[in-house]
């Protein structure tokens, strides 16, 4: 059995969002982006507290509402609840889901109402039967509503109906029997009696928030988690300390008087008795009439386990508050580890009978604070495992919980502007669901991890000195263009074929995702930058425009050694070398040059063309005019092509030409030291514009309507 989905609906910082649960759940994103929220909305639809807070309704004119979906209720769930509730639960479930929703109107009481088969003619449903038999006593009424309502029923009557409950559950029986179209699915109250009967048969929250004070979540109190812990622990012990709770109980009749079958018995020790009848004298000397009675609260086995000291010895032996910050955080999880294997025990016990234990609900806030990274990956093995036998929701800011195949889902969990006051947006990527693209996501290796789940927006790059220089340039043009405090992550692609791939990554979190292109992806790789149709309908005119260009000045193809080497590297590069070899073979032996070998000898420099049209691109003032409505259509989706070609073709022109990307990268930061030189890089695409990184940054630092990203 497991919570399958929860929708929560004006609850804290939540409008309307729908969150499904899988057996190891990560919720990422900022600070105060609404994480605990989920977080604690489960606990409160499963505990079900009789009223909430005002604050915490997002409308305070309008209900909070939970509506919960636990799937896989068979009879060994049922089979735990008490005998008396489980045929009237059992008939709740519908094919193995139990749904329930969770009501709290502003001011009032919590309403709890249940999925279930709903009559569809309005006298047959509970409303209009108790409206019926309203005031209604004795046999002779109770015969009548019968008649009046439900004749149809009177041919199944055996036995006189004298009560109005009898009358109902009679009814009840009939309605039951209606044939499936006969009804519809629809919450409606639960059986009288029943709501605090299903409490056993739904998972246990097990919340543990994020700890702000570790001695405080460390100390033995039913309210702490390492308390809780603790309490869950001693659970199946009782059975054990028979001979402890009976000494406990022996000790409470020395100090109170003890009641059993309703007569009292004073057993107290003398000088209880003595002290109670001495205060009594005294206080009737000015009132008379009043007696006192001493009662000292009886010694529970709870409140004793309350006191304990917790002592770890590590060369020092002291008590755990005195030690560090990552030894106390792995004591609580090693309690619950502990935990763990024994309900594992438990469970075994209880399955031979038939009976599944009721289910747990761990829900861990930041349980990688305080722990080294080693220790963080130790903790996420931990969690790991009791995934496999219990549903896990955990929120992180590591990126070390992002792992395909063992986490199965992520949410991130984003702020977003709405009305009246901004709300928390859910966007889930199922690592189950979505196998197909497990590879895609398999891309966002740490870094990327990191990006995904912290960032507001993020700017896909190609090469390895992008990153660099555009931090620093950014910052030179603007001193508001700061991507790390604008919270703008770039992200390396290593190679065209990817934007496409990343960019469906990080769109699956809800990330505004722009892209800063190379000049060259205009005529390679062009499919994978996510533009609409219209911008390729224009490429495909540019392209045109260019060759027309081309021919009319006779430009040949001079690829610069970096082109050259970038091409034959390439794996399509070499099965076309592999092709055109083989078939100049055959005409050394003797083979007809026919025209299919003419055409895979020129496959080997079909790529020329795009060289050229870079030339052209680069190098005639016309060409690259024709170019920029392309560029400004490509800018306005959040797709930045340098129309230079790459970003070393902005760096200063007395950097070198030699040496590392990284190293050249570094001397071009150290070159551009005022807004000048970085504004003298590059000129205006066009006159009477700003210069052309002016209007990129600006791209790039600006929100762009998210519908205009819709790839071909």
């Amino acid at each position: 059995m497991k919570l399958e989905r929860i929708s929560i609906s004006n609850f804290k910082g939540i409008r309307a969002q729908s969150f499904e649960p899988s057996k190891f759940s990560c919720l990422v994103g900022e600070n105060n982006a609404g994480k605990s929220t989920v977080m604690q909305a489960i606990v409160y639809a499963l505990n079900r507290p009789p009223q909430l807070p005002t604050s915490h309704f997002y409308d305070s004119a309008s209900p909070v509402t939970f509506e919960l979906r636990f799937s896989g209720v068979d009879g060994a769930h049922i089979a735990r609840l008490a005998e008396e509730a489980r045929q009237k639960i059992a008939a709740l479930v519908i094919e193995g889901t139990f749904c329930l929703r969770v009501q709290y109107a502003p001011g009032d009481k919590v309403a709890v109402t249940v999925l279930r088969r709903v009559p569809l003619e309005a006298r047959y449903q509970s409303d209009a039967i108790d409206e019926a038999f309203t005031g209604k006593r004795g046999q002779g009424a109770i015969e009548q509503v019968i008649a009046d309502f439900f004749p149809e029923f009177r041919a199944a009557q055996v036995e006189p109906l004298k009560t109005v409950s009898t009358a109902k559950t009679f009814i009840s029986a009939q309605i039951e029997a209606l044939p499936n179209d006969q009804f519809t699915l629809a919450y409606a109250p639960l059986p009288t009696g029943i709501a605090s009967s299903i409490a056993p048969l739904l998972p246990e929250p097990i919340y543990i928030p994020a700890v702000k004070n570790l001695n405080d979540d460390l100390k033995t109190t039913q309210t702490t988690s390492f308390g809780r812990l603790l309490g869950l622990l001693l659970e199946d012990m009782t059975t054990d300390l028979a001979d402890i709770n009976q000494s406990l109980q022996n000790l409470n009749a020395l100090f109170n008087r003890v009641k059993e079958a309703e007569e009292e018995f004073d057993n107290r020790h003398e000088k209880v008795r003595q002290l109670e009848g001495e205060v009594e004298g005294l206080l009737g000397e000015n009132f008379p009439n009043v007696k006192v009675q001493l009662h000292i609260p009886p010694p529970e086995l709870k409140t004793i386990l309350n006191t304990a000291q917790i002592f770890v010895d590590d060369g020092s032996h002291d008590l755990i508050e005195n030690k560090g910050d990552g030894i106390k955080r792995s004591l609580t999880f090693a309690l619950l580890q502990a935990y763990v294997k024994r309900l594992e025990r438990a469970t075994q016990a209880l399955a031979e009978q038939g009976i599944a234990t009721r289910p747990l609900l761990f829900l861990f806030e930041e349980p990688e604070l305080y722990l080294h990274p080693r220790s963080q990956r130790v903790l996420f093995g931990t969690l790991a495992r009791i995934s496999n036998t219990h549903q896990v929701v955990v929120t992180t800011h590591s990126p070390m919980f992002f792992e395909p195949g063992v986490t199965a889902s992520f949410v991130r969990v984003a702020k977003r502007p709405d009305f009246p006051k901004p709300a928390a947006t859910l966007y889930p990527v199922n690592f189950e669901l979505n196998a197909v693209d497990a590879e895609t996501f398999r891309l966002a290796r740490f870094e990327h991890a990191d990006a995904a789940f912290f960032s507001q927006s993020v700017v896909l790059f190609e090469g390895e000195s992008d990153d660099a220089y555009c931090r620093h340039v950014a910052k030179m043009l603007d001193a508001a263009w700061d991507f790390d405090k604008k919270n703008i992550a770039l992200v390396k692609v290593s190679g065209k074929g990817n934007f496409h791939k990343f960019r469906k990554f990080f769109e699956s979190f809800g990330i505004t995702v722009k892209i800063v292109a190379d000049l060259d992806a205009l005529f390679e790789g062009f499919q994978h930058l996510g533009a609409t149709e219209a911008e390729v309908a224009l490429k495909s005119a540019v392209v045109q425009k260019l060759d027309a260009r081309i021919a009319a000045l006779g430009i040949v193809a001079e690829p610069s050694a970096r082109q050259i080497k970038k091409r034959v590297v390439k794996d399509s590069w070499r099965d076309q070398y592999v092709a055109a070899r083989e078939a100049l073979r055959r005409v050394q032996r003797g083979g007809a040059v026919d025209g299919q070998t003419i055409d895979l000898l020129d496959s080997l420099f079909a790529w020329e063309k795009d060289t050229t049209r870079l030339q052209v691109c680069t190098q005639d003032k016309q060409a690259a005019a024709e170019l920029v409505p392309l560029l400004d259509a490509l800018r306005e989706l959040g797709i930045c092509v340098l129309a230079r070609g790459a970003i070393e073709d902005y760096y200063p022109e007395h950097i070198a030409q030699g040496g590392s990307k990284p190293d050249r990268a570094l001397a071009a930061c150290a070159a551009v030291t005022t807004r000048e030189l970085a504004v003298g890089l590059a000129g205006p695409l066009a006159a009477g514009r700003a210069s052309e990184l002016e209007e990129i940054f600006s791209c790039l630092f600006a929100e762009i309507p998210t519908a205009k990203q819709a790839a071909v």
